[in-house]
């Protein structure tokens, strides 16, 4: 047994959390994956996988070796690339996935860019509102805005987005004025609900003063640029990330209401696995995108 490939193999089952999904990604058979494995367990005198027919997950011993074997791994891969000629032009595919309407107002034109760059790396985005799962579906990296949720993914800050609190100049004309977050208690509010709990309570702050509203949906849609779009029809107030409306605000299709009080704000990250290896590709983007937001910011 090639012991090397046998480790690599076994990192691959548990990554891609299958047998299956491992050969296709090595370009092996299943039973030669299954085999490798076993043969592998066999040396140790231990069992690492439990297998059952629809499902696979680690015993004890194979948690903790799979961590031991990802580092070793890992390290064995960065000795080989800082072995070869650092000036080699990064090549290959990268799967990337970013939110549908972060992606398009504020990740698109950093990615385009990415791609003029470094014409040898094909980039494969997938753009979607929903959660993807980085490690199981074999993607390098993905941009979230957010709050990141607890994981083993290694993250990198991009930037700040900060919330405000929009609404048409005809809306505001024809309703109460809002010139303290309480009264938002009393307008029709168009809210994301593209989250495990949309939110329905928004919380400012100015200086040591703290002030929740209790937001009256008229309007939920899980796209962010479709909130957008009602509250630009006029059908009520809604909060958005700045980096979506700075046009609007600047024309003044859209108003800004308790702009001296400071609402909700995210961050943007590209996160990536943590037992990934850190390819000459996979750094490329994620210096090329902490540039491009720095300087946008």
């Amino acid at each position: 047994m090639d012991r090397l490939n046998a480790l690599e193999i076994f990192r691959k089952v548990v990554d891609r959390n299958g047998f299956s999904a491992a050969a296709r990604d090595l370009g092996l058979s299943n039973a030669s994956v299954s085999k490798a494995v076993k043969e592998l367990e066999a040396q140790l005198g231990a069992q690492l996988i439990v297998r059952t027919t629809r499902s696979l997950h680690l015993t004890d011993v194979g948690q903790a070796y799979y961590q031991r074997v990802g580092d070793v791994l890992d390290s064995l891969r960065e000795a080989d690339e800082q072995a070869r000629n650092e000036s080699a032009t990064p090549q290959g595919r990268l799967r990337v996935s970013a939110p549908m309407s972060l992606g398009l107002v504020a990740v698109q034109e950093a990615l385009l860019s990415f791609c003029k760059a470094y014409p040898e790396i094909i980039l494969d985005l997938h753009m979607s509102d929903a959660m993807v799962d980085v490690v199981g579906e074999g993607f390098d990296a993905a941009i979230r805005g957010g709050v990141l949720p607890d994981s083993s993914l290694k993250a990198r800050k991009l930037m700040d987005i900060n919330h405000v609190v929009v609404a048409t100049p005809d809306y505001l004309a024809r309703n109460p004025a809002i010139t303290r977050p309480e009264d938002l208690n009393a307008h029709d509010a168009l809210v994301f609900s593209g989250v495990i709990e949309p939110q329905t309570l928004y919380s400012f702050r100015r200086g040591d003063e703290l002030v929740q509203a209790q937001l009256r949906t008229r309007f939920r849609v899980n796209n962010s640029l479709a909130v957008k779009a009602a509250v630009l029809a006029g059908l009520g107030v809604a909060s958005l990330p700045n980096i979506y409306v700075r046009q609007e605000l600047e024309s003044g299709s859209l108003v800004q209401v308790l702009a001296d009080w400071r609402g909700s704000e995210r961050g943007l990250y590209v996160v990536y696995p943590e037992q990934r290896e850190m390819s000459r590709k996979l750094r490329a983007l994620l210096d090329h995108l902490s540039a491009a937001f720095k300087q946008a910011g």
